[in-house]
């Protein structure tokens, strides 16, 4: 009997057949799981919980919200509690939210919106132009004003402050409010580092489109605002002041620091690194990592020395990241003196950190798979990298972005 065909020419058809590129470049990436949305679920996860003590339900706005991302990822944010069972993993269930309303620009990423949650009566996509203010149409105040991923810093920083206006008058009661901005100091583009906010500068999304096919008339520029800390706490300071509402910065982090994507490609320092690249590939599992790709040269940051303490704080964290893989090196070199002297030598926090990968190391027998390294060593390397920036004082501005939550509190 000859053997039927047809499913699986309709699989190849849809394309369930082609080369698995895995997730080594585009926007969702490796790093933009492992590393950008753990960032942003950790710190986010003590202010829903906040929320969630006092109401049983959360309402959500998302602005900037493209195909709904935001929806996705408030709701695999996971609890703090090991015992937390199967059904009940993440914090917030897609039942807790009483509303989630996602406005965008775009109305093909409304279309897709709609068309990812068509089944959610919980769920609303609605275009609008940010630029022109709050949504006029809303009425009742939200939980959390949302945004994520640089989507405000597509506004002139008069339009950013109108809307931010706009949203203190909104509140009712206390609401937290996200920023995820596009950081002043980032190593990315030096060159913007002595640029004020009131000016958009050039920016494109390269990063999208694999290194071999790079050319100039594929990229698209368009113009966005850089921010500081400084300049986005003197924002909601005045902001505060003009609303009569209690503002308080409740978190204040550089996200990406090296590993933000304009690294890789070198387009706005001229010094092209694959720090992400490779870090993808570490968290692959199908990949071992490589000291000298993730060595970082900064030198040409040297002449941006007027900007002393974002300097600082980039070279703090190099000397950190330097350290676990110097730690790294030893251990696969047996240098046992120097993997001792380096744990001895760093801070607590650091100490406890190299003591956890020293251990893992020592003890790869105990796990059975193919390449210890590829599987279980680098991948933990790239967690105790990006656990070392998030463990950096308050932000400054100088990673890719510049996340902050304000809790809002209407005094009257």
């Amino acid at each position: 009997m000859p053997l039927k065909t047809e499913f699986y020419e309709t699989a190849v058809k849809l394309g369930f057949y082609g080369l698995d590129k895995g997730n080594l470049f585009g926007k969702k990436d490796n790093i933009r799981k492992y590393w950008e949305d753990v960032f942003i679920k950790l710190f986010l996860r003590p202010y829903i919980e906040k929320i969630l003590e006092v109401k049983e339900k959360i309402r959500v706005i998302d602005m900037g919200c493209g195909s709904g991302e935001g929806f996705e990822l408030l709701t695999h944010i996971p609890k703090k509690s090991y015992e937390a069972s199967d059904d009940e993993y993440f914090l917030l269930s897609t039942d807790q939210i009483e509303k989630y309303k996602g406005y965008d620009i775009s109305p093909l990423m409304i279309l897709q919106g709609q068309k990812n949650y068509s089944g959610y009566n919980n769920v609303e996509f609605i275009r609008h132009d940010l630029s022109k203010g709050f949504p006029p149409q809303e009425e009742e105040s939200f939980d959390l004003y949302f945004s994520s991923y640089s989507s405000l810093s597509h506004l002139k920083k008069g339009e950013f402050e109108e809307l931010i206006r706009q949203i203190f008058s909104h509140i009712k009661g206390r609401a937290y409010i996200v920023f995820d901005l596009f950081g002043k100091y980032s190593p990315e583009w030096p060159r913007y580092w002595g640029k004020s906010n009131e000016e958009m500068l050039p920016y494109n999304m390269a990063y999208l489109i694999e290194p071999g096919e790079r050319v100039s008339e594929k990229v698209e520029t368009f113009y966005v605002a850089f921010w500081s800390a400084e300049e986005l706490r003197a924002t909601i300071n005045k902001i505060s002041s003009a609303t009569g509402k209690q503002a308080k910065i409740a978190e204040m982090k550089d996200r990406s620091i090296f590993v933000g994507r304009h690294m890789d490609t070198g387009i706005f320092n001229n010094v092209p690194q694959e720090i992400r690249y490779t870090l993808n590939c570490a968290l692959d599992r199908d990949y071992r990592g490589s000291i000298k790709k993730l060595k970082i040269a900064d030198d040409f940051l040297q002449k941006h020395d007027l900007h002393k303490d974002a300097l600082e704080r980039i070279r703090k964290y190099k000397s950190e990241w330097d350290s676990i893989l110097n730690l790294v090196e030893a251990l696969l070199s047996s240098k046992d003196k120097i993997v001792k002297e380096l744990i001895e030598n760093s801070s607590p926090y650091l100490s406890e950190e190299m003591k956890m990968l020293t251990w893992l190391y020592r003890n790869s027998s105990r796990f059975s798979v193919i390449d210890f390294l590829a599987s279980i060593f680098w991948p933990q390397v790239a967690v105790v990298l990006r656990n070392l920036e998030m463990s950096l004082p308050d932000g400054l501005g100088c990673g890719h972005g510049l996340f902050c939550i304000v809790e809002v509190n209407d005094k009257h």
